[in-house]
């Protein structure tokens, strides 16, 4: 009767060893899948600065700081960080929060006017703007502007933090000035084009058209 009583209690142990080498087996296939089913798909920044770091971790260095709806592709992920490829010149890839980062939703492709501001265009406007937003950051320790939004038709709205709202009449006219000629550089001559400066209650301070 005990020998009967054994047997079955290693054959319950064997069940149940079974039952979870097959629960780890699916739990690895699962981690695995997840791990590299979306390496090279296109993302988008979803914060409005986001920080791109050298290492997978918040106490890593910030290499560059990227604004939102910035383009990424997706090279590979460590728990809830993502590397990404910033198709920039100077700061190629780094590590951002996989909760600042969404996929690219695709759009149908639609002819444009003369006046209708291509991606291409806003993409080089949005590239030069980052690069003078780090040198004023380098220079200063502040950034004037956190976002900038494509409004179609040669017009760019940018919302201001702080830093700018507060600065005097003539600092702000100079700051935006430069903005301007970053976009008009973008914009064939000829066509209409303008910048709104807002802050992040939605007030707009300044008009600027060509």
């Amino acid at each position: 009767m005990k020998g009967h009583v054994q047997y079955s209690s290693i054959g319950n142990l064997e069940t149940l060893l079974r039952y979870f080498l097959i629960v780890v087996f699916f739990i690895v296939i699962s981690i695995t899948s997840n791990s590299f089913a979306t390496v090279g798909e296109q993302l988008i920044i979803i914060g409005d600065i986001v920080n791109v770091r050298a290492a997978p971790s918040t106490n890593s260095d910030t290499l560059i700081k990227l604004l939102k709806d910035r383009e990424v592709t997706e090279i590979q992920r460590q728990q809830q960080w993502i590397e990404i490829e910033t198709h920039r010149k100077d700061i190629k890839t780094g590590w951002v929060h996989q909760s600042l980062l969404a996929k690219r939703e695709k759009k149908e492709t639609k002819k444009s006017s003369r006046n209708t501001s291509s991606p291409s265009r806003f993409d080089k406007f949005m590239e030069r703007f980052n690069e003078h937003n780090e040198v004023v950051k380098k220079q200063n320790g502040i950034i004037y502007f956190s976002e900038v939004k494509n409004k179609g038709q040669g017009q760019i709205e940018i919302i201001a933090t702080d830093a700018w709202v507060n600065a005097e009449r003539e600092e702000r006219g100079i700051i935006v000035k430069t903005v301007f000629k970053l976009w008009s550089n973008v914009v064939p001559v000829g066509s209409s084009m303008s910048i709104r400066i807002f802050d992040a209650q939605g007030e707009q301070h300044m008009l600027i058209v060509r």
